[in-house]
């Protein structure tokens, strides 16, 4: 084969995974909405998780800083951040309260 018609045969199979793809994504069902969800019942999925903590923002903002430079140490930042439990006695965090 010549190096034009294998280019050729590339892009066409190229094309072909792409409308395949395509084709697949637009079929009725694929989310997560109930099957008796009309069209009236458009909007999110229905499992959506729940609010996340406020310090999370400030985990991914010190992510941030930590891969601009500002931070030399993201694991000590982070642990400064995150509402720790007390250590128990075999050494592993607990959610004591």
């Amino acid at each position: 084969m010549t190096k034009l018609t294998r280019i050729a045969v590339a892009a066409l199979a190229v094309l072909a995974l792409l409308v395949g793809a395509g084709a697949a994504a637009a079929t009725p069902g694929n989310g997560n909405a109930p099957d008796d969800a009309g069209p009236d019942a458009a909007g999110p999925p229905t499992d959506l998780p729940g609010p996340v903590p406020d310090f999370v923002g400030d985990i991914h903002r010190t992510i941030g800083e930590f891969l601009s430079g500002s931070i030399d140490s993201l694991g000590s930042a982070v642990s400064d951040l995150t509402p720790g439990g007390e250590e128990s006695e075999n050494g592993a965090e607990s959610a004591g309260a």
